[in-house]
C-alpha cells in the first residue's frame, strides 16, 4: 500500500511539472528576456515580466507600466514602485535585441540608463522615502521619453 502511494506521488508530481514546463518551441532568447534577474538589494524574490514581440507592444507594455509605477508612488506604496519599475527596465533591456542595427547602441545606452534608475526607485521606495520615489519616478520617465525620442516608430524594425 505505501509503494502505491510513493507511486501515485510520484506520478502526481511528475505530471505536474510536466505541464508547467513551457512549449519546446519557444525561442531560448525569448525565454531568457522574460526572467529578469534578482532585484537589487538582496529582497530575495525575483520579478518576471513577459516580453512582447514587438517594438511597438514593447513601448505600449513600458507606458502601461509607468502609469502604474506613478499610481502607486501617488498612493504612497513604495513597496509596490519597484515591481513597475523593474518591468520598465526588463522591457527596456529587450529593445536593443529589436530596434535596427543602426539604433542599437543608443537603446543599450537608454536601457543603462534605466537600470540604474529602476535600482534608484527599489532602493528610495524600500527605505519609503516619498520624495526621493517620486524624483527618482520623474527621472525614469523622462530618460523613457527621451529614448523613445531616439528610437521614434518609423526608424526600428518591427
Amino acid at each position: 500500500m505505501l509503494v502505491a502511494m510513493g507511486i501515485s506521488a510520484c506520478i502526481a508530481i511528475t505530471a505536474t511539472s510536466l505541464l508547467a514546463q513551457e512549449k519546446p518551441a519557444e525561442k531560448t532568447a525569448e525565454k531568457a528576456a522574460e526572467k529578469a534577474a534578482p532585484a537589487p538589494g538582496g529582497s530575495g524574490h525575483s520579478h518576471f515580466t513577459k516580453i512582447p514581440a514587438t517594438v511597438e507592444e514593447i513601448w505600449q507594455a513600458i507606458h502601461k507600466q509607468q502609469g502604474k509605477l506613478v499610481s502607486v508612488v501617488n498612493k504612497k506604496e513604495l513597496g509596490e514602485a519597484h515591481d513597475h519599475a523593474f518591468a520598465i527596465r526588463d522591457l527596456v533591456k529587450a529593445l536593443p535585441a529589436k530596434v535596427a542595427a543602426e539604433f542599437r547602441t543608443k537603446a543599450e545606452e537608454g536601457a543603462k540608463e534605466i537600470t540604474k534608475l529602476a535600482a534608484d526607485i527599489d532602493k528610495s521606495g524600500a527605505a519609503g522615502a516619498q520624495k526621493a520615489t517620486e524624483a527618482n519616478v520623474k527621472k525614469m520617465g523622462e530618460a523613457v521619453i527621451a529614448l523613445q525620442t531616439k528610437l521614434q516608430p518609423g526608424e526600428v524594425k518591427k
